[in-house]
């Protein structure tokens, strides 16, 4: 007697691509959540850690800086920390890199509007405001390019290079709202953006380098 249940046990085209969707959502949601948590958790170590740091009065913009870069490195430590867990080195390499990434193109643009800023305090002022915005502007489009640069020299020369992308502008809203804090600080002050928009971008950021395969 032939023995049919191997043959009825096949599935259907349109069944085998929605079992292919299913798997694939899972495997999406999985590859993204678990990054998410540990980025989060990240940002929120950083934030504790450098809540009530206090250097000296007229140094509340380092204090800042402290802060801010606490929070985007604990986010990517956190994400990749926890995304590497049981992966092979070759994809915990990848995942690090672009972790190294996602902390420079955070920080180094950001220390960089802040120096042009330090600078143009010395130099002009609080006058001429435009002036101070655009020298801002150049110092964030350096420091992302910077930190592009700094990726790609450490990446091996079987990848390709890194490029920087409209997602990756998203961790350089914080250096835009230091921009606008720049030229409009009665208006940015009333906003308090900073503290209100960069534990989810630091968050996000993170997650990005969690999820790197």
């Amino acid at each position: 007697m032939i023995n049919t249940k191997n043959y009825t046990s096949f599935k259907s085209y349109n069944q085998y691509l929605n079992t292919n969707k299913t798997n694939s959502k899972k495997t999406d949601f999985e590859k993204n959540i678990v990054p998410l948590i540990g980025s989060s958790v990240g940002v929120l170590a950083g934030y504790l850690a450098t809540k009530n740091i206090n250097l000296k009065q007229n140094h509340r913009i380092i204090d800042e800086l402290i802060h801010l870069l606490a929070m985007a490195g604990g986010a990517n430590v956190g994400s990749v920390a926890v995304s590497s867990i049981g992966k092979k080195p070759d994809v915990i390499k990848k995942k690090i890199r672009e972790g190294l990434f996602q902390t420079t193109n955070a920080t180094i643009p950001m220390l960089m509007v802040s120096a042009a800023n330090a600078v143009c305090n010395k130099t002009i002022g609080k006058s001429k405001p435009l002036v101070r915005v655009i020298a801002s502007l150049a110092a964030m489009a350096g420091g992302a390019m910077t930190a592009t640069k700094i990726t790609n020299k450490i990446k091996p020369e079987t990848e390709a290079k890194r490029k920087y992308t409209i997602k990756d502008s998203v961790a350089n809203i914080d250096d835009l709202v230091a921009t606008f804090s720049i030229g409009f600080e009665e208006q940015a002050d009333k906003l308090k953006l900073d503290t209100r928009l960069m534990p989810f971008i630091y968050a996000y950021c993170g997650m990005r380098a969690g999820a790197k395969e």
